[in-house]
């Protein structure tokens, strides 16, 4: 399978930025963020101002399907993840080779107290893998795979098998 991907937010938050600013910022909008990234470097990114995130498992063919989803209140917890999805490096640019894609892969909704979605992340377990983020109607591609929504699942005590075992 072929991919093509770009980053519309490569030219506009530098890396550096990000993991410093965080893509959950407090405000949840870009233009917070992007005017936050002026700020100095060595400034603490701001806590989310999530105060629930929903995770959401998609099953691969012939994965065992358990659950729906997970609802996460603890702050903490929303925290960590958040911190992860925002130190992913961008998405590499280009034409490249990906595995096949079977399916599988977890998606994160980010809400504030009065239930709006503050931020969505879809991550893909299988094919070249990745997670799309969305902030309002901007989308970015960041790099990561099952090792991440491994990661994730580990924080936020789940144990979806997202894509079928070798073993099954």
């Amino acid at each position: 399978m072929k991919r093509r991907t770009t980053d519309p937010l490569a030219l506009l938050l530098p890396v550096a930025s990000l993991a410093a600013v965080g893509l959950v910022a407090a405000c949840g909008s870009l233009a917070a963020v992007q005017a936050a990234t002026t700020h100095a470097s060595t400034q603490p990114a701001p806590a989310t101002s999530a105060t629930k995130l929903v995770a959401i498992p998609h099953y691969a063919q012939r994965a065992k399907r358990t659950t729906s989803s997970a609802t996460i209140t603890d702050q903490a917890e929303i925290n960590r993840v958040a911190e992860i999805i925002n130190a992913l490096p961008p998405a590499p640019t280009g034409i490249f080779d990906c595995p096949d894609e079977i399916g599988g892969g977890l998606a994160l909704e980010f809400e504030s107290a009065d239930g709006s979605i503050v931020e969505q992340a879809s991550m893909a377990a299988t094919g070249c893998g990745g997670t799309s983020i969305t902030i309002g109607s901007t989308q970015s591609e960041r790099a990561s795979g099952q090792d991440t929504i491994q990661q994730i699942q580990n924080i936020i005590g789940t144990h979806w098998q997202l894509i079928p075992s070798l073993t099954s």
